[in-house]
Order: structure tokens, then C-alpha cells, then sequence
């Protein structure tokens, strides 16, 4: 397969002309100018860069955005836990996971760690889809056994959360089965944040993040939910320190959110190398606070970005790295005088959503336009001109009908089929 256009390799370049081969799922050759052969997609005038990567995302919510007014724990009780309970049935759970599927395709969005409910079938349907549809993927089953309708919860003495053995070396078969999905999905370890999960039940995720493993969390969300973790966890210095000392922070540790976080919590998310999800559109929506880039960059905290549907209304990254700049130039306009407020430029954000959240997920071979690389692509048609401010105008008038191909594993897709 041979894809023409501009080669947008780079956000601090301008994308140059040329071409490249894609062969068995990988970029095997890049060319300068016209390509040796017709090519199978593009033009002259399109512009392919890499898939956009989705850091943070609740595949059975993307039906319950714009339910506004309400703050976090409202909103999980009266919007989001209703919609999850609809997973009970498993065909109502194979369904939304082939539209969650559809929709991110849609958007451009390549790859994603995401969420599902806390139903043991919800896992085995999702590995259903991946082996048809090859999103890279890190996914895992939702875990908690308190504060949410007792149909979610689960026991965690008995509960065989995500496939994972509970000692290390022993494949559970949810695990060897997610294997066929060609190596493109990861099962993780969701509690879904301290609120909902016990001791017990956080002691348990923590064997079964052994190795490997991937942990998806949310921390320090909410004013009112670091209350009652405070609360419920009275012995432990702050919210992070309840994760540190069952063992859950660590480098492939996903923190979303992080929005109310002292400098302690900083420090000990630097150290233990846990990476922090920012998802902007989602903080803006529950009204949870503007999160604080400058401290994150300040402790070299790993950073990745993501939607949070349904908390975040949109599934397309562009418009949600959007919203990473204009949360940081709010902060900028209300800081205090004299004090200095990083923002992001566009390519800066643009990088996120590629390459930098492709390597916080692990997908090491994914983001970049090089030989060798995976064969994640887009192909794209955006009558706006190119210039310096190429990354900015794509961001700023981002619509998925700018995506007139795509390219994922190594297969053309029209991102318009079913």
C-alpha cells in the first residue's frame, strides 16, 4: 500500500511532500515527493500524520454525555452508574463496545486506555471486538465493592477481575484469550478510585498488577471526594498515599485527573514515575477545578492526555488538547500578578495526542512516521493552509470529517463504514 501527501512528521515542522509504504502492519519505506506508484490513498493535497491516542476513556458512557448540573458523586450515582448497569445484559454490552469502537475510529483516535463496567462478560466482549477491530488498546474491568448500586459491585475474594492469575506467572484464560487479539489489547487493572474500593479489594488489585500489568485509577478528582477519602482511609497522610501503600503506584500506573494534589502528592507521584491523565474537558464539566500543569512540570511528573467521556463530551483528542491549552491560559489570565503560567503551544498538545500518549501506554512503535514504525495512520483532507500555524489551525477548526482515510495495523478503512 502507497499513501501520498504531506508528510506531518513532526509538529515543529512544516509537513513535507512526499510518500510512504506500508507493508504487513508497519511503514517499510518514506519517500520525498511523487511516489513510485499510484498510490492506494491520499493526494498530493492530503496530509497523513499519525493516529491520535486516547489516554483516558469510559467505553460504556459514551451515550451518557451532556447530563449537566450535578457534581462528581451526583453525576456517578444518577447518570453514569444507571448507564453502566445497562451492561448486565451481554448483548447490550457487545453492542455499545462495537459503537464505542465506531465512534473512536470516527475521530481518528488509534489507540486508548479505557474503562468498562465492572460485569465479567463486559471483558470477554471487548476482546471480541479488538479481534476484529485492532485499536490498540489498555482496558481493563471496572473493580469496587462499595458505594455504587450493589449490581456493580463485586466480591474481592472471589472475583476473577480482568483474566489476571492471582499469582504471577499463571495466565488466567481471560488473559491467554486476549492474546489472539494480535498483541494490539492490554488487560488492566481498573479500581476504579479509593472512594469505591476497600482494603481488601485495593490489596487485591495490587497482586494482580504484578508484573507488566497496567493500573487505571482516578485521584484527587473532586474537593468532596479527597474529603472522603480522608474519611474512609483516616490513617493515611493523603489520597495518593492510599494507592502507595497497597502498592499501586508505580510506572504503569494511570492517575487520572490530579486536579487537588499538595506538594507531598506531587513529590511521591514523581518518584514512584506514575503517569498523570489530564483530562480538561472533563474537569471544565463536573466544574472539578483547573489542573495545574506548572506543578506537574515542576516535579517532572510523566503527563498524558485524556477525553474522559462522558464527563468529557468529546471523543475527538484534538478538540480535547484544545481544551489543555485554554484550561492553562484560564489559569494564565487569573494567576496572580507577577506569576508564571505555562502554556502549551499547539504542537506541544498535538504531541501529546500522538506520539506522548502512544508512549505512556506502552505503544512504543506507535506515533511517528518513520520506517519500522506501526502502521497507525490518518489520512487527512483540511482545507486550511500550510504554514506555521498549521498544528493551530488543525486544533482550533478540528472536524472528523477532516479524515478522509485511515490506516490502522496496516489495513485502509474508510472512517465513514460500519
Amino acid at each position: 500500500m502507497i499513501l501520498q501527501g504531506r508528510l506531518l512528521a513532526s509538529a515543529d515542522e512544516l509537513p513535507r511532500p512526499g510518500w510512504l509504504r506500508v507493508d504487513e502492519g508497519r511503514i517499510a519505506e518514506i519517500g520525498d515527493g511523487p511516489p513510485p506508484e499510484e498510490p492506494t490513498a491520499g493526494g498530493a493535497d492530503a496530509i497523513i500524520c499519525p493516529g491520535f491516542v486516547d489516554a483516558h476513556i469510559h467505553l460504556p458512557q459514551l451515550d451518557a454525555v451532556g447530563c449537566d448540573g450535578l457534581d462528581l458523586l451526583a453525576w456517578l450515582n444518577e447518570v453514569i452508574f444507571p448507564a453502566e448497569l445497562r451492561w448486565s445484559d451481554p448483548v447490550v454490552a457487545r453492542a455499545d463496545l462495537h459503537q464505542a469502537y465506531r465512534r473512536m475510529l470516527r475521530a481518528g483516535t488509534l489507540g486508548y486506555a479505557g474503562y468498562l463496567t465492572s460485569h465479567h462478560h463486559g471483558v470477554v466482549a471487548v476482546i471480541g471486538v479488538a479481534q476484529q477491530c485492532s485499536l490498540r488498546s489498555v482496558v481493563g474491568q471496572v473493580m469496587m465493592d462499595r458505594y455504587a448500586p450493589d449490581a456493580l459491585l463485586i466480591n474481592p475474594g472471589t472475583h476473577d477481575h480482568a483474566g489476571q492469575a492471582d499469582r504471577p506467572g499463571q495466565p488466567a484464560p481471560l488473559a491467554r484469550l486476549a492474546e489472539s487479539a494480535r498483541g494490539r489489547l492490554k488487560l488492566s487493572v481498573n479500581p476504579r478510585f479509593a472512594v469505591a474500593c476497600s482494603e481488601t479489594l485495593l490489596a487485591r488489585a495490587a497482586v494482580r498488577a504484578k508484573g507488566d500489568i497496567f493500573v487505571q485509577t482516578h485521584l484527587a478528582e473532586t474537593r468532596r471526594e479527597c474529603e472522603l477519602v480522608r474519611e474512609l482511609f483516616p490513617d493515611d497522610p493523603h489520597y495518593a498515599g492510599v494507592y502507595d501503600r497497597h502498592g499501586l503506584l508505580g510506572e504503569r500506573t494511570l492517575l487520572a485527573h490530579c486536579v487537588h494534589l499538595d506538594l507531598d502528592q506531587w513529590r511521591l507521584i514523581a518518584r514512584r514515575r506514575s503517569i498523570v491523565v489530564h483530562c480538561p474537558t472533563a474537569n471544565t464539566f463536573l466544574r472539578s477545578g483547573l489542573f495545574d500543569l506548572d506543578a506537574a512540570r515542576a516535579h517532572g511528573v510523566r503527563l498524558a492526555l485524556g477525553s474522559d467521556v462522558a464527563a468529557g463530551p468529546d471523543t475527538a483528542m484534538p478538540r480535547v488538547a484544545r481544551a489543555m491549552i485554554e484550561t492553562a491560559k484560564v489559569r494564565a489570565m487569573t494567576a496572580p500578578a507577577g506569576q508564571s503560567v505555562h502554556v502549551p503551544t499547539p504542537g506541544e498538545v498535538w504531541t501529546m495526542i500522538t506520539r506522548g500518549n502512544a508512549l505512556a501506554l506502552g505503544f512504543t512503535d506507535m506515533g511517528r512516521l518513520v520506517p519500522g514504525a506501526a502502521a497507525d495512520l490518518l489520512v487527512l483532507r483540511a482545507q486550511v493552509p500550510i504554514d506555521r500555524h498549521l498544528i493551530g489551525r488543525l486544533i482550533y477548526t478540528w472536524r472528523d470529517d477532516y479524515i478522509d482515510a485511515i490506516v490502522l495495523n496496516g489495513r485502509l478503512i474508510d472512517p465513514n463504514g460500519s
